[in-house]
């Protein structure tokens, strides 16, 4: 299949299932969307248990194709990151600065231990071999909050400004952590290398300061050219231009890309969009807005055809496992990264109600999924993919249609003081 009729499926398949969910369904979009991707793909595999279809095994071949990890991690990131971060005040952010660290890098760590143990402990007391170290794998690629997802239902949640920018930065900062854990952890899991303490700090400086540096000079350069034109095809051409290239340098230098793009993001959200006539900027906020609406929900609809490959044995206790795991992780990480940093006087809120918030609402999406299929081929990759898909599509139906249900706007505006 070509890459034009393939993104045309795409784009056909989400628009028709667009369709159907604003007609019928009328849930958030992304999570109709991934509603109906599901039920789409499991009719398919009925269908096809049966004998009365073979479309199942065309989907299988077509999903697998696609490659999420490379399609994802190496194309439309960079894009979703920059869209979603121009929406974000600094000042906001500014204020809630020690929270989002403290649950970026504490809360990211100590839950990436605890889903390790708690997976590698709960599936050896049922017989079933992954290891330590896969569980830490594991636990590093599905602690991290997703970006993309928290943006894109979470945003429509209507949560006071404060909590939002909360949940979003940590967010979108915490994919640093998350990635360097996550290498180390593999690197160790497969006996490549065994990587010291001072590895791990070196690799995480490199990661984070080099994507903060990289996205501080990519975005001095926008600011410079958006401010110094006028025409509108040009502003898009160099913001387009800016993301891309400055993601594709970000991984020839081995820094961090995402980091990178939010920084980017930020910085022209803040700093250069203000500067600008507003019958240029409104344009330019409109494009990236649609750029973000329309690469969200084929992301979404990607999601839910990939069922199709994830491997099906034990697919129900190992997931109902995987999801309590993770959601007792992350509650016990928040509070005490919370609890810690109202120690130091950094925090003044209701550390009950605020964890419950964020245990809820920590949201895991496509960026755990792609991690996933990463993984080198073996029985851990099977039992580590299927266990992600749980916890993910758990996370996205589940937690995102409920949150608005189980914390009230008053209970939301007591949280923070």
């Amino acid at each position: 299949m070509s890459l034009f009729l393939t993104v045309a499926v795409i784009l056909g398949l989400t628009a028709f299932f667009s369709y159907l969910n604003d007609r019928f369904l009328r849930l958030e979009q992304t999570i109709g969307l991934l509603v109906l991707a599901l039920v789409f793909t499991l009719a398919l595999m009925m269908l096809n248990a049966l004998g009365l279809s073979a479309v199942y095994a065309e989907e299988q071949a077509f999903v697998t194709r696609l490659s999420l990890d490379e399609t994802l991690l190496n194309g439309v990131l960079c894009f979703l990151l920059f869209a979603g971060s121009i929406h974000v005040k600094l000042s906001l952010l500014g204020e809630e600065k020690w929270v989002v660290l403290t649950l970026a890098i504490g809360a990211t760590l100590l839950g990436t231990l605890l889903v390790g143990l708690g997976i590698a402990s709960a599936l050896g007391a049922l017989g079933v071999g992954l290891g330590l170290g896969f569980a830490l794998v594991f636990g590093a690629l599905i602690s991290p909050t997703d970006p993309i997802a928290a943006m894109a239902i979470l945003g429509k949640v209507g949560l006071p400004p404060k909590l939002e920018a909360t949940i979003n930065g940590e967010s979108l900062f915490n994919d640093g952590v998350g990635v360097v854990l996550f290498t180390i952890f593999l690197a160790v899991a497969v006996g490549a290398q065994q990587p010291t303490f001072a590895d791990a700090v070196v690799l995480f400086l490199r990661e984070v300061l080099g994507g903060i540096a990289l996205g501080v000079t990519a975005a001095a350069l926008m600011h410079h050219m958006l401010k110094h034109t006028r025409d509108f095809g040009t502003h898009l051409l160099i913001s387009l231009a800016v993301v891309a290239l400055g993601y594709a340098l970000a991984e020839r230098l081995a820094v961090s890309g995402p980091i990178a793009m939010v920084v980017i993001g930020l910085a022209v959200a803040n700093l250069t969009l203000p500067r600008i006539a507003s019958d240029m900027r409104e344009p330019f906020e409109t494009f990236w807005g649609g750029v973000d609406a329309v690469l969200n929900a084929m992301l979404f609809v990607l999601l839910g055809l990939h069922v199709a490959i994830v491997p099906p044995q034990t697919l129900l206790p190992t997931a109902i496992i995987a999801v309590v795991v993770c959601l007792v992780a992350r509650w016990i990480s928040v509070y005490l990264s919370l609890n810690a940093l109202a120690a130091a006087g950094g925090l003044k809120a209701d550390r009950l109600r605020l964890t419950n918030l964020l245990t809820w609402g920590g949201l895991r999406g496509g960026l755990a999924v792609a991690m996933a299929l990463s993984l080198p081929d073996g029985t851990q990759k099977d039992l580590i993919l299927h266990m992600t898909y749980g916890v993910v599509t758990f996370s996205i139906i589940v937690q995102g249609l409920s949150i608005g249900r189980l914390f009230g706007r008053r209970r939301l505006n007591a949280v923070l003081r």
